[in-house]
């Protein structure tokens, strides 16, 4: 009479073959997704940088104006309420 044995070797082979694949096929999904994920946020973080140097450029631009003449005595006439020699302010009182 032959040994019965419970698996064949073979048997065994196939159920890490199958075992394998399974394992490969769930990292695959889940690296897959991360991907994805990452993806996102560059996209996100490429449209961030975008506005972040639109504002440096309108700062700087800002900044280059603000050294004028005309930007300086702006300055004086709004904030400060200065007149250049010879002009006359008049204020309308019923803006206040």
């Amino acid at each position: 009479m032959g040994k019965k044995r419970g698996l064949s070797s073979s048997a065994l082979i196939r159920a890490a073959i199958l075992l394998f694949c399974l394992f490969f096929a769930v990292q695959w999904v889940s690296l897959h997704l991360q991907v994805t994920d990452l993806r996102a946020q560059s996209a996100e973080l490429d449209k961030e940088i975008s506005r972040k140097e639109l504002a440096n450029k309108e700062l700087q631009e800002s900044q280059s104006e603000s050294d004028s003449d005309e930007a300086i005595a702006k300055i004086a006439r709004d904030v400060l309420g200065y007149a250049s020699p010879g002009e006359k302010v008049y204020i309308d009182s019923s803006k206040q």
